[in-house]
């Protein structure tokens, strides 16, 4: 049976028995407390609006870990005061789904389900929501850390607004930080020093749950209600090699393993994937640009690289760490040693340069799918080949693909 309440989040809390988490503690009470998200926030915030007018639509908060999705969610409840469901899609099942959507005509529309994961949903899972949400009885808040416009369905992706949420700043955590120690359920009675904050925030790489976990440990050893920097220091582990939450600073170690990759030199990439993994950088993140690195550098050079690479994706996926290291390091070795050749993204490149820019020629009457007349098909002509013009009569003898050496087709 699923589990609902008025007042959902202080159920979730209740379930710690008065030991709850900090992250629960604090959780933003107004659209004012939200840390971080400027892009959504502000007079005219698309999400500073959704809150305010009492969430009056589906969203789909997708983000990294720890930048508030839940937080967010949990607030659209409280200032909109409807009935709220939480399911997992990770564990949810056809039958809970539909016991909601019932509860929601009871309702009509004074009900907010929060799917965390909702990416994990099968396709007929996700099909059990459209009618609902197309009559518009039930309100969806939906997080995930996937690109939703990959693993939603195109049905459910077009009955929602999606909402991309940026991971937190340093300056973001500070303020998380600042309130953890103001607060009437933080910790005002301590203090904590400025390397202990730095050391703080720099490990958390983004992630404000971590940051408050670990300031929650460092609480618990603290002396004389003050946390020093050699406090935090005892409460995690390598953190010398933690590559920081300034986003900017996470890319610059992606670009340095692609570019590694690029170049042919497997012993760098593999000092750049290490920096990643020990810094805390989510492991299916890295196999994204992977799976990128082997269609743009290595490409139509050597075709196993792009297989390897969606492999390694799923590997990252089913894994997480530690295991996961081991077929992103196998991957990286595979693509760096491999032949290279950026064939396939210049060749795109150059054909959607003129899609935008020159004027949008119609399709060819041959071409087209109803009619057809003129066309020649090619299965009926020695070799399957027949000479007939497939591009628009002006851009005839235009060449996008132009192949080299090393490219294997």
């Amino acid at each position: 049976m699923i589990k609902n309440t008025k007042n959902a989040p202080d159920l979730q809390i209740s379930l710690f028995k008065g030991n709850e988490p900090l992250a629960y503690r604090i959780r933003p009470k107004s659209v004012l407390e939200i840390i971080g998200q400027s892009h959504l926030l502000g007079e005219n915030g698309v999400l500073t609006h959704y809150l305010q007018n009492h969430a009056p639509y589906s969203v789909i908060l997708w983000g990294p870990p720890g930048c508030g999705k839940t937080s967010i969610a949990f607030l659209a409840q409280f200032i909109s005061n409807k009935e709220f469901i939480y399911l997992s899609g990770a564990s949810t099942s056809v039958s809970e789904l539909r016991e909601v959507i019932n509860r929601a005509k009871m309702l009509s529309g004074r009900l907010i389900l929060f799917l965390d994961e909702i990416h994990r949903l099968a396709k007929n899972q996700q099909d059990v929501l459209l009618e609902p949400l197309e009559a518009g009885y039930l309100t969806l808040i939906g997080t995930t850390t996937e690109n939703p416009h990959i693993s939603l369905t195109r049905a459910l992706h077009s009955r929602v607004k999606v909402l991309e949420l940026k991971p937190l700043r340093e300056d973001d955590l500070k303020k998380l930080i600042n309130r953890a120690f103001s607060h009437q359920n933080g910790y005002p009675e301590q203090k904590i020093s400025d390397g202990a904050i730095k050391l703080l925030t720099q490990s958390a790489c983004g992630d404000a749950r971590r940051l408050l976990f670990n300031l929650e440990e460092a609480t618990k050893i603290s002396k004389n209600n003050l946390i020093e920097e050699e406090t935090v220091q005892k409460i995690l582990s390598n953190s010398q090699l933690q590559i920081g939450v300034d986003p900017e600073n996470h890319y610059n170690f992606i670009s340095a393993l692609q570019k590694s990759i690029r170049g042919s030199d497997p012993d760098a990439a593999l000092y750049w994937l290490a920096r990643l993994l020990l810094g805390g950088a989510d492991p299916v993140l890295i196999a994204r640009r992977i799976l990128v690195t082997a269609s743009e550098d290595i490409g139509l050079a050597d075709n196993n690289a792009l297989s390897l690479a969606i492999d390694t994706y799923h590997c990252a996926q089913f894994l997480g760490m530690p295991e996961a290291r081991i077929p992103l390091s196998q991957a990286v070795i595979y693509l760096a040693c491999a032949q290279k050749s950026n064939t396939a993204i210049v060749s795109i490149d150059n054909a959607m340069k003129d899609a935008k820019e020159l004027s949008p020629y119609p399709v060819p009457i041959h071409l087209r799918n109803i009619g057809g007349e003129g066309y020649k098909y090619p299965h009926s002509f020695k070799d399957g080949k027949v000479k007939q013009d497939y591009l628009p009569i002006e851009l005839i003898g235009r060449k996008y693909f132009e192949p080299n050496e090393r490219d294997r087709i």
